[in-house]
């Protein structure tokens, strides 16, 4: 296709075929058979290189189903050897010692011996899963949870499933569980503090991040041979980046919440004696600043999901407040997250809450087909939660989202029957009819790719189900909106066509509803124009005051 030809027009003149210069015999191999079909990977201590060849799966994986079919080839001669067929080169890795080769095929981790070529299930008999089958992606395979590494020699590959972190010998021969973040919930994964380092040494103290699902609290714990972890940090907030010093033993971490800003700890290797280096804001005390809660609720199709809850500075108990909801996909594990205020971060979440509202921020799961369903049934959950806790004015409610949170909002605008009294939709996708035929503009990538098996999670072309793209449309609703939406869009946007929020913006004004849209020329998927920032973010908060809180229009 044309626009990915140009999109990838100057990559592709780079592109060279690899080849094996032997120095002393003055022959040179060539490996590569073609440049545009394949990838050639050297396998570091061997005379072996991986083959991803995909030629027979171009098709497929320019619609998001990656396949390839994986080869060893032999430096000295060229001559190839297959591995597997149809498998996603994306998880294929040789382990640092040159002794294994890992891929994944059918939910397994899968290694070959380099020296024998005999391939091996070794995740079979291990009591747990390490592929995200919960994952809502609608991709031919779910996502593995990640490889931490390889041990030294290669003798096993350290691997996580949900929680925990485990060492799965390289042949087949058994999985230890390392961590025992399972019965808690807790998740627990390598930190690796030696960037140089190429292989996980476990006859020595590891360092692991700890996060709990269900709490959000996070920290660090430690990992010593032969036993079980030790925690060291264990906090209510937001703990990460922990380092390592090069030449001395001194580890610094970050700390930050919503109401306390990033700030820096230094100490030994416990951890727990470090002290606090900065002070990053001194100021936030002399002003009125809000606080951040999680909030639980179930979907009514009984799925348990959580929010991350934002008070309004100042808040005075008792009294009913105005709610924005901002939306995306999975938000809640940002209830720690510091937002210092900005008037160029047109959605700041601290503006909002400075200008006395609540600020909602739900998780949101999909099932496929159905991403508009999905998005309603999340949302509404989490706000009638927050009702239910007696802290929101139900008739003051606005909803605000920006790409995926603009198809959302879009969705909620015109298919909740005016629950919300105000929205604003950036950069939407309002139209999955037309716009299954579009291009991703910057890629060059069409679009079939990102709304069969990307966000939209449509799961299969528009031929086969035109109902549901109908259905997960918000111009096919429009004319029953009756929420007041301000459009966002930008006229060089090469992420999402422009013209979505302008179909949704004639069809609302044909069908007389209150639409507003602001359309920056020469801008793209994000404002980058410091007065256009500035003059959304006002707009977005002139919208929500006269709607939510009675201001003058």
């Amino acid at each position: 296709m044309m626009p990915l030809q140009k999109t990838r027009a100057a990559s592709d003149r780079r592109r060279n075929l690899l080849a094996a210069w032997h120095l002393q015999k003055g022959t040179l191999v060539p490996l590569a058979k073609e440049a545009l079909n394949e990838q050639v990977t050297p396998i570091a201590g061997t005379m072996l290189a991986t083959v991803a060849e995909w030629s027979k799966y171009a098709m497929n994986r320019s619609i998001g189903r990656p396949g390839s079919d994986i080869y060893l080839a032999d430096v000295t001669t060229g001559d190839r050897t297959p591995v597997r067929e149809n498998v996603n080169d994306r998880f294929v890795q040789a382990g640092p010692a040159g002794r294994y080769l890992l891929f994944i095929e059918n939910g397994h981790y899968w290694t070959v011996n380099l020296a024998t070529r005999a391939a091996t299930n070794i995740t079979r008999a291990a009591a747990t899963s390490f592929i995200n089958t919960e994952s809502d992606q609608t991709s031919p395979e779910k996502p593995p949870f990640g490889v931490a590494g390889w041990t030294t020699d290669d003798e096993a590959v350290v691997l996580y499933d949900k929680y925990d972190v485990w060492r799965v010998r390289s042949d087949g021969s058994g999985a230890e569980r390392l961590t025992n973040g399972a019965a808690e919930q807790v998740r627990y994964r390598v930190v690796r503090l030696d960037p140089d380092e190429e292989r996980i040494d476990l006859t020595k103290p590891i360092y692991l991040s700890v996060f709990g699902e269900w709490t959000k609290k996070s920290g660090y714990a430690r990992l010593e041979p032969g036993s079980g972890p030790t925690g060291l940090v264990w906090l209510d907030k937001n703990v990460g980046s922990l380092a390592k010093a090069r030449d001395a033993g001194v580890y610094a971490y970050i700390v930050q919440a919503y109401d306390d800003s990033p700030d820096l700890f230094v100490g030994g290797a416990d951890l727990a004696a470090a002290k606090q280096l900065t002070k990053t804001n001194p100021f936030q005390a002399d002003f009125a600043w809000g606080r951040s809660e999680l909030v639980d609720y179930k979907t009514a199709t009984g799925r348990r999901l959580q929010a991350a809850l934002i008070y309004p500075a100042g808040y005075q108990p008792g009294r009913k407040y105005p709610m924005i909801v901002y939306n995306y996909e999975l938000l809640s594990q940002n209830v720690h997250r510091y937002v210092a205020p900005s008037d160029r971060e047109y959605y700041n979440l601290s503006v909002f809450a400075s200008h006395g509202y609540f600020v909602l921020q739900p998780d949101i799961v999909f099932t496929p087909r159905k991403p508009g369903v999905s998005v309603i049934e999340c949302v509404t959950a989490a706000v009638r939660r927050v009702i239910e806790m007696g802290l929101v004015d139900p008739k003051r409610l606005g909803v605000v989202g920006h790409s995926m949170g603009g198809y959302n909002t879009s969705i909620l605008a015109t298919r909740t029957n005016g629950i919300f009294a105000a929205a604003v939709a950036g950069a939407p996708m309002t139209d999955l009819v037309s716009y299954y035929g579009d291009h991703h503009w910057s890629s060059g990538i069409a679009e079939t790719d990102h709304i069969e098996t990307g966000q939209e999670r449509m799961l299969v072309p528009l031929y086969e189900d035109l109902q549901a793209y109908v259905d997960a449309s918000a111009v096919f609703a429009v004319h029953k909106m009756a929420t007041p939406l301000l459009l966002e869009v930008g006229d060089q946007d090469g992420t999402v066509a422009w013209h979505q929020g302008i179909e949704l913006y004639n069809i609302a004004r044909r069908a007389g509803k209150n639409v507003v849209m602001l359309a920056y020329i020469g801008e793209d998927h994000g404002l980058r124009q410091k007065a256009n920032q500035m003059d959304y973010q006002k707009r977005i908060l002139a919208w929500f005051g006269h709607y939510l809180k009675g201001e003058p229009a």
